[in-house]
């Protein structure tokens, strides 16, 4: 039986082995995660909405990555943070695109860190360009969250607090209408949300970081997979 395909937009990378040359990559610990959980990864890099949704029509998944901060300013923030720091436009393009196609196609997504942020400002919602850190450190740094009694979050992950390795300075503000508030810190942080239908989930923490050895971690790559090889796999 042929392994569910689980689309993935690149990252940009201006250094590849030392050398300055443009480079796409995903990080092994992601892609060992899909791939354990029985997904076959495929990197993607639409330049436009039609090249993703065409992507789409052959994938029974999406998980949108993690990366630097998205530009706010096509979504009506009128400035730039000094906090802030952009990739290329391309990454932007293509990361928008592939959460459009997707979420239109219904098809199971997994957003992480960036890709939250991405998939919650394309449906409507704001992000914080810049989430002051207070009691919790959100930059490069592990911590705690929790998560909310009674939500598919729980469900995948186990109830109660959980630990993840966090590096952020944006953060999801107001939701995107329908969706639901999945965990957050003692700071208030947004640190998960879901979507009514079940077909999603994000999460602002990074899980493949150490999905090889925490199972609650890699349970959310085993969900994913799992939604793919429903009704709509191909």
């Amino acid at each position: 039986m042929p392994r569910p395909l689980v689309l993935v937009p690149a990252r940009w990378a201006g250094v590849v082995e030392g050398r300055e040359r443009p480079g796409l990559f995903a990080p092994r610990s992601l892609l060992d995660a899909i791939s354990r959980a029985g997904g076959e990864p495929v990197l993607a890099w639409p330049d436009s909405l039609e090249r993703a949704r065409d992507l789409v029509a052959h994938a029974d998944a999406v998980v949108l990555q993690g990366g630097d901060d998205l530009d706010l300013r096509p979504f009506g923030v009128p400035d730039v943070h000094p906090r802030e720091s952009h990739p290329p436009a391309e990454q932007d393009a293509a990361d928008v695109a592939l959460t459009r196609a997707a979420v239109e196609a219904a098809l199971p997504v997994l957003a992480i860190c960036r890709g939250m942020q991405v998939l919650n400002v394309v449906l409507g919602g704001t992000i914080h360009q810049h989430y002051e850190e207070s009691t919790v450190a959100h930059a490069n740094n592990p911590h705690d969250v929790d998560v909310v009694p009674g939500t598919l979050l729980e469900r995948v992950m186990g109830p109660g607090r959980r630990g993840g390795w966090s590096n952020h300075h944006q953060a999801c503000d107001r939701l995107a209408e329908g969706w639901l508030l999945s965990a957050t810190t003692g700071d208030g942080c947004v640190e998960a949300m879901e979507s009514a239908d079940g077909l999603a989930v994000a999460v602002q923490w990074h899980p493949e970081v150490d999905a090889h050895e925490v199972p609650h971690q890699q349970a959310l790559f085993d969900w994913v997979v799992e939604q793919a090889c429903g009704p709509r796999a191909t």
